[in-house]
């Protein structure tokens, strides 16, 4: 056996021919790899042409031509001394911005070239730059219009990082990398910070607040984004832990009802609270299931559905109204003295459900005590899901400051949706308020 020569294991001493063989066989093999096909380096006529690492050729440095010129303001003034600038013609600023902008058949590119002079005090020494090409950053390329249709691509429609650079070559012949679509996505949250603060604002002063959790893969760890919402306005929070201190601190000063699943986090907020009866629901019919012959967990579990199907009757029929809801508490105080209070339970599972409906006394039937106060925490679950669609699409590729950029564009995104209104076209609007944008639609 130690003369046999392996294809994949050759001796450490080969004849020159097997030798060869083994390295043409090495080269074949390589043309099948991507890596190859990727860096592979090609002979022509004596001249060597390397493809770009990222495959293709490397995108043109040429500058775009505009199909639009605007002169823009200049100073005139010295901010310093209030002396006349003069103005230095032969000493041209030129800025080009690519913009995409609405239009009734849709979006329309447009590639601006924006001109001004230098112009220069005599007093002060100082050479002033027109304040409008001051406003574009440093190495800015690309308007809001465009801006805003990477970022609708990203949190309104969720679609990879991949596929955007691509649908931007392929749709607007635009070169741009994921690199660049984090930097949107990062100049976007700080623009809209303001916007945050006033959907948080009139959350607040909302009756209840609905709220929930999931985790979030972060560079391989699970992290946790937490969702408040009223169903007209929504934001997101990440933090590192399960750990509710952010619960508590959002709703440090809040007074009205929050609405939450039986997470015992959310036990030490201070407004008054309404557990999920689906929450509640679904592990009594679960348990049920799981302890067919438990008669006295069956019966425990009767009571219950004879208590609380009359109260659903009455929401299907005149809604949350207290007016209808409150004659109840009379059947909810009965069900407490001869179910809960003093009574002693055999069966271990009738037993725990009894000191849950002890501990969450208080938070079980708020709904019935003020109008309008939802008995489930369904629209949290609905608000958040969007992020977790988001989550199994990207497989945990997200990172702690990207993701929480994201967050601040997707509660504005999810506002926008309670409220029947397009996140596409406030984007494209440049308005920061959500309350003027509806002002100025109608």
């Amino acid at each position: 056996m130690s003369d046999i020569d392996f294809a994949n294991q050759p001796k450490q001493y080969i004849t020159e021919t097997s030798k060869e063989v083994h390295s043409q066989f090495e080269a074949i093999l390589k043309f099948a790899t991507t890596k190859y096909e990727k860096s592979k380096i090609s002979f022509s006529q004596g001249q060597v042409c390397r493809q770009n690492s990222r495959g293709g050729a490397r995108p043109s440095k040429s500058k775009p031509k505009p199909n639009k010129c605007i002169k823009v303001l200049q100073r005139n003034i010295c901010p310093n001394c209030g002396c006349r600038l003069i103005s230095l013609i032969g000493q041209e600023r030129t800025r080009i911005i690519i913009d995409f902008v609405l239009s009734r058949l849709g979006i329309r590119k447009v590639i601006t070239k924006y001109v001004g002079y230098q112009e220069y005090c005599n007093k002060c020494k100082t050479k002033y730059v027109p304040p409008t090409l001051l406003e574009f950053q440093k190495n800015q390329f690309y308007g809001h219009g465009f801006k805003s249709w990477v970022i609708y691509q990203r949190v309104g429609l969720r679609v990879p990082y991949d596929s955007i650079v691509e649908s931007a070559k392929e749709q607007f012949n635009e070169t741009i990398s994921s690199t660049r679509i984090t930097f949107f996505m990062m100049n976007f949250a700080k623009y809209y910070a303001n916007t945050e603060k006033l959907i948080t604002e009139r959350l607040l002063e909302s009756p209840f607040i609905h709220a929930d959790e999931t985790k979030f893969n972060i560079r391989g760890v699970n992290w946790y984004v937490w969702i408040f919402t009223d169903g007209k306005y929504a934001i997101f929070k990440l933090t590192e832990t399960r750990e509710a201190d952010i619960a508590h601190q959002f709703l440090k000063d809040y007074n009205g009802i929050l609405i939450s699943d039986f997470y015992s986090g959310y036990d030490a907020c201070r407004c008054r609270q309404q557990k999920c009866w689906v929450h509640l629901i679904r592990n009594l019919n679960t348990d049920l299931r799981e302890n067919p012959f438990d008669i006295e967990y069956e019966d425990f579990v009767v009571s219950i559905r004879d208590l609380i199907n009359p109260i659903m009757e009455s929401v299907q029929k005149y809604g949350l109204k207290k007016r209808y809801l409150y004659k109840f508490k009379m059947e909810v105080n009965s069900f407490y003295k001869e179910k809960i209070d003093n009574k002693v339970y055999a069966s271990e599972v009738a037993s725990k459900y009894q000191e849950h409906f002890l501990r969450y006394r208080e938070s079980l039937f708020t709904f019935l005590e003020q109008d309008g106060i939802p008995w489930h925490n369904n629209t949290a679950e609905n608000a958040i899901r969007h992020l977790a669609v988001q989550r199994d699409i990207s497989k945990g590729s997200f990172h702690e400051v990207p993701t929480r950029n994201y967050l601040v564009l997707l509660g504005i995104r999810q506002t926008c949706r309670f409220q029947g209104k397009s996140f596409f076209k406030f984007l494209f609007s440049g308005e920061t308020d959500l309350e003027k944008f509806e002002a100025r639609k109608r």
